[in-house]
């Protein structure tokens, strides 16, 4: 079996323990909605992504992680910044789309998340995701498929990375993230900057929860009055337009200067996409320890069968939560 089609059952066998603990534990073991975030990260996350992804990257031989420069680190939390305002783009771009649907995922909408625990916030949906879900999207699956297709494999990431979060009034939004945390993987091979990206997107919408818990709580004053005109300015298509024309031109005034920067110090310092490639996996040989790299198959990508079953479960998980989402299913 070639290494591509490895990485298509290594997802699947991640989102089986995804599904089977989400069902089968969290119910049992979480109460409120507060420890279902807390128990989701620590219960499920980590056991379906991080140590099935570990085991793999073990048993394959994966180049070793290598610790950014510090200005990488720098550059990647300035392109941070520009994702919080890719992702509010993304959001109202949404919103003109499927005018009318309330986005459900709690990781889009802060409101959800009023009122809990910041810290318990912080350690559920800003630090465990963004390290578990980058070890297997991008340091894992992006690693192995771009060998074959960068292109084709920053698509099927960012597809996968959407399709996973079964919040299908979201799939913009998290297909559009997918996207960018690909292209900042494919320049710089460095799945700890993707971490930082991810990191800080989902901190701000903690943060932005407990700014919007405290202007809810005074109701009074400017905060007040500029929550009243963004809902005025909200209820229309244009007015969604307006806000995501806006953002983006935010997010790119961070994001693309990021990028330039990081291509040109990868470029210039022969690292990343620039370096000498490193190969996954292979057999030992003779015996001087020689590790003889595994071939990689430059066979399409779209073109395994596993894949395509996992993708038909991921659409019938999110088809599911889109019947929820609109009210047309109930579970109580």
């Amino acid at each position: 079996m070639s290494i591509n089609k490895k990485a298509s059952v290594l997802f699947l066998i991640c989102f089986a323990l995804f599904m089977a603990l989400s069902i089968v534990l969290l119910p049992a073991i979480a109460k409120t909605e507060e420890q279902q975030y807390l128990f989701n990260s620590l219960f499920v996350s980590i056991p379906a992504f991080f140590i099935p992804t570990f085991i793999f990257r073990r048993k394959h031989r994966f180049p070793k992680i290598r610790a950014p420069r510090f200005t990488h680190v720098l550059l990647a939390a300035v392109a941070g910044i520009g994702c919080i305002f890719l992702n509010e783009a993304l959001y109202f771009l949404n919103e003109t789309v499927f005018f009318g649907i309330e986005i459900k995922s709690a990781s889009t909408s802060a409101a959800s998340i009023m009122g809990m625990n910041t810290f318990l916030m912080v350690i559920s949906l800003a630090l465990i995701p963004p390290v578990t879900e980058e070890y297997l999207m991008r340091g894992t699956l992006l690693e192995i498929w771009r060998r074959t297709s960068p292109i084709g494999a920053a698509l099927l990431t960012a597809l996968l990375f959407a399709l996973l979060h079964a919040a299908p009034s979201a799939f913009i939004i998290y297909f559009g993230m997918g996207i960018l945390f690909a292209f900042i993987y494919l320049i710089t091979r460095n799945m700890f900057l993707t971490m930082i990206i991810h990191l800080i997107n989902n901190l701000s919408s903690v943060v932005i929860a407990a700014l919007q818990g405290n202007a809810s709580a005074a109701a009074e004053g400017p905060a007040a009055e500029a929550a009243v005109q963004l809902e005025q300015l909200m209820s229309t298509r244009a007015g969604c337009f307006d806000l995501f024309f806006t953002y983006a031109i935010y997010a790119a005034l961070f994001i693309t200067p990021a990028i330039v920067l990081l291509h040109y110090s990868c470029k210039k310092r022969g690292l990343g996409k620039f370096a000498p490639e490193e190969p996954i996996g292979g057999e030992l040989v003779g015996t001087t320890c020689e590790i003889v790299p595994e071939p990689v198959n430059k066979e399409s990508l779209w073109r395994d069968p596993i894949l395509w079953v996992t993708i038909g479960l991921l659409v019938i998980l999110n088809v599911f939560s889109a019947l929820r989402e609109l009210g047309v299913l109930k579970l109580d």
